[in-house]
């Protein structure tokens, strides 16, 4: 008998996005009962702060930095255009451009010198404060991005960390305390890539904002 070596990140981020699909089915008007809506919201918790963690296995292994921040953002600001022009707001990829964006200026930071270090810290602050309050997912993305990150090798410190994440996000409106149903996955994660392929690279940044985008025009055209 084989022994079960996990999932690659791959096929863990394939099974997000159909989680993530079935919580959007929601958006089609008269598609889905609302109880059924709300079994596919509660199982998809886990997708947002799922896709940060690979996002900080990205900020880990990417040969270069800047040109993933750069990808980041300005797959956020076309998602941006796009929402704009069918009245939508879903855009989780600022959210997570953000984060990375606010722990690469923390890195860049550390080696000039204290005056250019300190803008590019502050500059890091107002990244975390604008994701946190204005991201979708934020008040859980940003934190949850840090405490990955920063204590990827002090398991204590990280688990207080996500019990801070947990507070926050009961304490807040606009919390998702159920973002915790992403650790059953973060432990099937082997730590593998899986294929290395335009598709695999690519597939996840189109798919977001598209599917999105062809649910608003199904509703556009459903109007009598």
């Amino acid at each position: 008998m084989s022994k079960f070596k996990g999932m690659n990140a791959f096929q863990l981020k394939l099974l997000m996005v159909f989680l993530m699909f079935l919580d959007h089915l929601r958006y089609i008007d008269n598609f889905v009962s609302p109880e059924t809506a709300s079994v596919f919201t509660v199982i998809s918790r886990c997708v947002a702060p799922m896709f940060a963690y690979f996002a900080v296995e990205g900020i880990i292994h990417t040969h270069n930095l800047k040109k993933y921040c750069l990808r980041l953002l300005i797959l956020a600001g076309v998602i941006f255009i796009g929402n704009a022009l069918l009245n939508i707001s879903n855009n989780v990829i600022f959210t997570l451009a953000l984060g990375v964006l606010a722990i690469a200026l923390i890195q860049w930071g550390k080696n000039k010198p204290k005056a250019a270090g300190m803008c590019l810290y502050a500059a890091t602050g107002i990244c975390f404060i604008t994701g946190f309050l204005w991201g979708e997912w934020g008040s859980v993305i940003l934190p949850f991005m840090f405490t990955e990150y920063f204590f990827r090798d002090k398991k204590a410190i990280r688990f207080i960390g996500y019990g801070v994440i947990e507070i926050i996000a009961l304490l807040l409106p606009f919390g998702e305390p159920l973002y915790f149903f992403v650790f059953p996955f973060i432990l099937l994660y082997n730590g593998e890539r899986g294929p290395n392929t335009w598709f695999s690279k690519y597939f996840f940044y189109i798919f977001y904002p598209v599917h999105l985008w062809i649910i608003a025009i199904i509703n556009l055209i459903q109007i009598p």
